[in-house]
């Protein structure tokens, strides 16, 4: 009699503590209700590049080359990140050297190149 006592308190321990464990969520598997919301945009900025040097300048926008002609402006919608690069000699600039950097603060700056 001892032993089925012992027996059913065994049984109905397990069994309260087993219930609560079956519906808790486990620790290791993340909820992606996140991914709905997220930014799929990339962050692009506007600025403009205006050349003030006496001659024509080329430059890499990216992996992108690009003129700038003397005294103009030129508009550019490029994302954060993107690196303007010299890819002819001024005085001020080495080929290769940077130019800009993009970051978000710059939207709507103008970068005169001397």
């Amino acid at each position: 009699m001892k032993r089925h006592n012992l027996l059913t308190v065994a049984v109905v321990a397990t069994s309260l503590l087993a219930v609560p464990a079956i519906y808790a969520a486990p620790a290791s598997i993340s909820s992606p209700v996140h991914a709905m919301f997220g930014k799929t945009k990339t962050n692009n900025v506007k600025l403009n590049l205006r050349n003030d040097t006496a001659s024509s300048l080329q430059i890499l926008v990216g992996d992108k080359p690009m003129t700038l002609e003397p005294g103009k402006l030129v508009n550019l919608e490029v994302p954060v990140g993107t690196r303007i690069v010299a890819n002819s000699a001024t005085p001020n600039h080495a080929v290769g050297s940077l130019i800009e950097e993009v970051i978000k603060d710059h939207s709507g700056a103008t970068i005169a190149i001397r």
